[in-house]
């Protein structure tokens, strides 16, 4: 009986830490509207080295009151303002629940996705057919293509 409740325990906590495989990872990158980097911590728009872009995550070395020195993932160290960048903690794995969020993608074939329902009196077709002999300038040969461009 001891072995059995053992096994049960065993198993139930194997399930509880199995279901939460969620990873936190500390994340410094740069806020909305970018940032720019200076040599030195003092540095104005002449002591400029570069422009980092908006969600660059970036290597934070060392933490100013005013700026932080940072390292781009281009090998870029400078200073930046304290105000242009964040630290954010970002998840990974686990479940997540997508209930009350508006998916949007995007298919290859989205013909297939559209059916037109022709039982409204206001729908009006429009023509699809279409000659593109009018549009060809010059008349060519594929074999004659071909052996200008050496593909044969």
């Amino acid at each position: 009986m001891k072995k059995t409740i053992a096994f049960l325990f065993l198993a139930f906590a194997s399930v509880t830490l199995a279901g939460s495989k969620t990873e936190m990872t500390n994340v410094t990158r740069i806020k909305s509207g970018g940032a720019t980097i200076y040599k030195t911590e003092a540095g104005d728009e002449s002591d400029k080295v570069a422009d980092a872009g908006t969600g660059d995550e970036v290597t934070l070395l060392k933490q100013g009151k005013g700026r932080s020195l940072i390292k781009t993932s281009g090998s870029i160290k400078g200073w930046v303002d304290n105000s242009t960048i964040e630290k954010v903690k970002i998840s990974s794995g686990g479940t997540h629940n997508l209930k009350d969020v508006e998916v949007v993608g995007w298919l290859d074939n989205p013909s297939a996705v559209y059916i037109l329902d022709n039982s409204n009196p206001d729908l009006n077709a429009l023509p699809i057919d279409r000659n593109f002999n009018n549009e060809i300038i010059e008349k060519k040969d594929r074999e004659e293509v071909e052996r200008t461009y050496d593909e044969n």
